[in-house]
């Protein structure tokens, strides 16, 4: 897998796995860039001072004897989340759980409200099958439930900004990313809404 990171310092592109998102205020102003590379995107970031937040996001399970309400349920691929989670685990040098020993999985969902001072506290990895969320500050935990590993399937911004990023490749979750952000600023919105799908193993119960 070859992903090209820019390095500011020394402008060469080289072999790195994973797209940093920051954020940065400029003159009091929240200003957002993107540059596009040829096989991802940076985007570089300066974040104001975080402060303590209500966490209101709920995780739902999602089982194939379930149907939506309306319309299908926003989830990704079952064996692709597998596959993308394997990928990650191997480029940080953790262990893979061998195909015999694992477990069966339910697909999680999970709407979590992001406050613009935090967009910064999130990483992505590209995992061939599946873009990831490989790091997440530990203030973004307490305030959303967003965990690494989630993949992100949506990304909104008010009433009107609404951008389905399910099996996305990193770029385009990246660009999806910043332009709900800058909606929000434009619009004098504290937050931005993602919506990320989650790798549940299934506990066999006592009585099992």
């Amino acid at each position: 897998l070859l992903v090209h990171h820019w390095d500011t310092e020394h402008p060469r592109p080289r072999r790195h796995l994973l797209c940093t998102l920051h954020l940065r205020m400029v003159a009091r102003t929240l200003f957002w860039t993107a540059s596009l590379l040829v096989t991802t995107s940076s985007w570089s970031f300066l974040s104001p001072r975080p402060r303590q937040q209500t966490c209101h996001s709920q995780l739902s399970l999602s089982a194939a004897a379930q149907e939506a309400p309306s319309g299908p349920p926003n989830l990704v691929s079952q064996e692709a989340f597998i596959k993308a989670i394997d990928v990650l685990k191997v480029d940080m040098g953790m262990e893979v759980i061998p195909d015999d020993q694992r477990p069966m999985y339910a697909l999680g969902k999970l709407e979590a409200q992001l406050p613009l001072e935090q967009v910064s506290g999130i990483r992505l990895a590209d995992c061939q099958t599946l873009c990831l969320i490989s790091q997440v500050r530990n203030d973004v935990v307490e305030s959303t439930g967003l965990q690494s590993l989630d993949t992100i399937v949506a990304i909104r911004a008010g009433d009107s900004l609404d951008f389905v990023t399910n099996g996305m490749e990193i770029a385009k979750v990246a660009e999806a990313y910043t332009a709900a952000i800058n909606f929000a600023v434009e619009n004098g919105l504290s937050e931005i809404q993602l919506e990320v799908n989650r790798l549940v193993p299934m506990m066999p119960s006592a009585d099992d």
